[in-house]
């Protein structure tokens, strides 16, 4: 687990490396480290590493802050991208509190065979788990079971309306079958509010397009507002599958795949 603050100290490769009490805590390196290394250096042209790096580590306050600063030779090429495969791939867990900041980079867990596949589809049993969604089973039943009505009535329209001077162009209940059933739409909904998942991560555990997913969302939203119906406040930030991974193992969740219904 990888909790690391760096300052670039110029455009190139210098840095300070924090001690551990500073790590997981921005904040209090930003207001009470930086301001006293502009102090200590202020007036004197930095004309070198060598310069930089020892106007850094003479810095000292009379409370008794003491900064340890080296020069990194690492090489970082400019340019680099990265795949979304790729960044799906690394364990994140955002922080509740601006999550794309505040994040922990976790070691690799072995649990995702496929961390670059276009579909997992994970067992929704095990998505329904409290500590993923903040609902208990009875409470995201219930509120399934609430929505179901208005659903309903939001997509009538689509199949009874009649068209073209009264003539019907197909029968009600017709068309293709939704790929998402009401209780599926719920889901990713409370998982999106809750854990802050993306239409991109949760299209892999549903099987569906992202677009899919956004109207999903946006259909459960609009109908949660109208009938005065709220989710529980995030408790995460996650970015990645990967990450998903991570946070629910920490939370006593086995992810599985979901089982195929026999034909």
């Amino acid at each position: 687990m990888l909790h690391r603050s760096r300052s670039t100290a110029s455009s190139n490769s210098s840095y300070i490396e924090f001690p551990s009490a500073f790590r997981t805590h921005w904040n209090k390196v930003e207001h009470r480290l930086f301001s006293a290394i502009t102090m200590n250096w202020r007036g004197r042209p930095l004309t070198s590493y060598e310069v930089i790096v020892q106007s850094i580590a003479a810095t000292t306050t009379r409370t008794g802050l003491t900064v340890h600063a080296e020069l990194d030779p690492g090489r970082y090429p400019t340019g680099v991208k990265v795949s979304d495969a790729e960044l799906n791939a690394v364990p994140l867990t955002g922080h509740a509190f601006h999550g794309e900041w505040n994040y922990t980079v976790h070691p690799q867990p072995t649990e995702l065979a496929t961390p670059g596949g276009p579909a997992v589809g994970l067992d929704r049993e095990a998505l329904s788990h409290p500590a993923l969604t903040g609902m208990t089973s009875t409470a995201l039943t219930g509120l399934t079971t609430a929505l179901a009505a208005p659903w309903q009535a939001l997509h009538a329209p689509d199949r009874t309306t009649p068209r073209d001077g009264g003539v019907r162009r197909r029968a009600p209940g017709g068309g293709r079958k939704a790929k998402l059933d009401l209780a599926d739409r719920v889901l990713a909904t409370a998982l999106h509010q809750r854990l802050g998942l993306s239409p991109t991560v949760l299209a892999r555990l549903f099987t569906v397009s992202k677009d899919t997913i956004r109207q999903a969302i946006g259909e459960i939203r609009q109908l949660m507002d109208q009938h005065g119906h709220t989710l529980a406040p995030a408790a995460a930030h996650l970015t990645t599958l990967a990450g998903l991974f991570v946070y629910a193992a920490a939370h006593g969740v086995t992810l599985t795949p979901q089982t195929k219904p026999t034909p």
